[in-house]
């Protein structure tokens, strides 16, 4: 178990404040949140990398000491992808990856660079140095690197950035397949919502300081009690029903003659369902999503309703 006790940062302001969290080696964790709201400095505190103003981090009940208590910052248990890479820029793709085998018999080594080269998509690029490699390369290139120790933990800062969508998807894949195989745990970062949910089975949110609990992905989506939370994992439809204020999500509802009338002004197509922006009689907005193109006018029933008091 990593555990994370009382843990605060500041600067000139408040970053973090007091977060306690328990992560667990077979889940994969997600962390998103709006851009200065803490999120790689609380990878680097994590990691070793970043004092702590308060607080503390254990792994198996063994307390880490702080970055300025070590004599080279970091945890050996622990892997930090950071935004920056941190490459050998004139060092070959493989070059990059080897040197962090070097501690292992060199068959054992070669067997181990070419099976990190292939599941990060990286053998075509072996021989390639760092600073000619895309973004999305030396992305992939310094997780293998990450990977290559062996930690217990690895955590990745905005990992699919720099990534296409088919490359992306691999990625993802791999992560899920690496993270199984080698028992490695996974904490990773993001502002974009479609990541987090994509490849994690727990996730929070960071927001001025504070992290909520870890949800399940649908429990997550479906917590609709504090408006601005729900709104960073998607639409939430807010309007008036039975002489209650309800929230839904766009894709939690039914067809019935007996429900909320709505006519539709507009819908696009986003490459994977219809968006559709409807009216209610009392025109409030409403916005659903179906995999065809809804009638102009349809009536439906809510689901998964959150009645606010």
């Amino acid at each position: 178990m990593l555990v994370v006790k009382n843990l605060a940062l500041r600067f000139d302001r408040e970053v973090l404040r007091a977060i306690s969290c328990t992560f667990n080696p077979d889940e994969i964790y997600g962390i998103i949140g709006p851009s200065g709201a803490g999120k790689s400095s609380l990878l680097k505190i994590i990691s070793g990398h970043l004092d702590q103003t308060s607080g503390e981090v254990s792994l198996l009940n063994k307390v880490f000491p702080r970055a300025s208590q070590r004599l080279i910052p970091g945890h050996p248990e622990i892997a930090l992808v950071a935004q920056d890479y941190q490459l050998d820029e004139y060092h070959t793709c493989a070059e990059n990856i080897r040197e962090v085998l070097l501690h292992l018999p060199i068959k054992k080594r070669e067997v181990l660079l070419k099976k990190l080269l292939k599941q990060l998509g990286l053998f075509h690029a072996k021989e390639l140095k760092a600073h000619q490699l895309s973004g999305g390369e030396k992305q992939r290139l310094a997780i293998a690197r990450a990977i290559a120790n062996q930690p217990k933990w690895l955590l990745l800062d905005e990992p699919f950035s720099h990534l296409d969508t088919p490359m992306k998807l691999k990625l993802q894949e791999s992560l899920r397949l690496l993270c199984k195989i080698e028992k490695i745990g996974l904490i990773l970062v993001s502002h974009d919502v479609h990541d987090i949910f994509a490849i994690c089975t727990q996730i929070s949110l960071l927001r001025k300081g504070k992290l909520t609990k870890n949800q399940a992905p649908l429990e997550r989506y479906l917590n609709l009690k504090n408006l601005n939370d729900a709104q960073w994992f998607g639409e939430v439809n807010c309007l008036e029903w039975k002489g209650e204020t309800i929230r839904f999500r766009p894709n939690f509802y039914d067809f019935s003659e007996e429900g909320i009338c709505l006519e539709c002004q507009n819908f696009v197509f986003n490459g994977q369902t219809y968006i559709h922006y409807f009216y209610t009689e009392n025109k409030e907005a409403v916005v659903l999503y179906a995999t065809i193109p809804l009638e102009k006018r349809i009536t439906i029933i809510p689901k998964n309703v959150q009645k606010i008091q």
